[in-house]
């Protein structure tokens, strides 16, 4: 009896496995046509844009451990800003950055969360997020330009003037 159940387990196993291969599989492929539909035909359309943040999203859903999925929500967010969806850029690059702490593009999620706020005119959610990012990853190569970017915040509209009249 143990040996039937165990038989019925691994073959249980082994089919919900090979189920989880072939949807990745076919998600990865939708991926991949969706984005040599716009890249290589340069068919950059609103839908067209829209269908691949839906399909970069939908893969990161189903598959949260897969190391592809920081990449294309990444990939989401990028989308989002050049589309004017400002506000869920940032809230997929904090997704990046609160769910993949060991990820390459963790530091990279902070910063432009930083600059899309400060692109948004909103210097109040920039500037702090531009600190955390010097204090988290103060050997970063964009480091040096963070704190020029503070500095710049810091200056006055008199010290602006100066700047540009020398």
């Amino acid at each position: 009896m143990k040996k039937i159940v165990l038989t019925l387990l691994a073959a249980t196993l082994l089919f919900a496995a090979c189920t989880t291969s072939n949807q990745r599989d076919k998600m990865l492929q939708e991926i991949t046509q969706s984005e040599q539909e716009i890249f290589s035909k340069n068919n950059v359309t609103l839908e067209a844009s829209q269908r691949l943040m839906d399909l970069y999203l939908a893969f990161a859903d189903a598959f949260p451990q897969d190391s592809l999925s920081p990449e294309f929500l990444f990939s989401c967010a990028n989308i989002a800003i050049n589309t004017q969806q400002e506000k869920f850029a940032i809230t997929l690059y904090q997704r990046i950055y609160d769910e993949y702490p060991d990820h390459a593009f963790r530091p990279l999620a902070l910063l432009h969360q930083a600059l899309v706020y400060d692109n948004m005119g909103n210097v109040g959610h920039a500037k702090p997020l531009y600190e955390q990012f010097l204090v988290m990853f103060p050997d970063d190569p964009f480091a040096l330009d963070v704190e020029h970017l503070l500095e710049m915040m810091d200056k006055s509209p008199e010290e602006w003037e100066e700047l540009f009249l020398q």
